[in-house]
């Protein structure tokens, strides 16, 4: 999970797609808006109950995840 403060740091962008420096990559669809690409979807939810994050937390932290992807979006055009 990002810091509060610094959040903004942990993301980039590869094309058109928005990239986190977990590894999550986010693409914006005009019918679902934000949303993770399938393959790295997967690896991150493995990384993260790796790192020992609940089952249950992991859609919540995806959902944050997104909102910060269209958050730094519209900081860094």
């Amino acid at each position: 999970m990002t810091n509060k403060r610094y959040w903004h740091k942990e993301w980039s962008r590869d094309g058109s797609y928005l990239v986190h420096s977990s590894g999550l990559k986010v693409e914006f669809d005009e019918d679902l808006g934000w949303s993770a690409t399938e393959d790295t979807a997967e690896a991150w939810s493995a990384f993260e109950l790796a790192r020992g994050a609940p089952l249950h937390d992991l859609p919540a932290r995806m959902q944050r995840l997104c909102r910060e992807a269209a958050e730094w979006s519209e900081r860094n055009p």
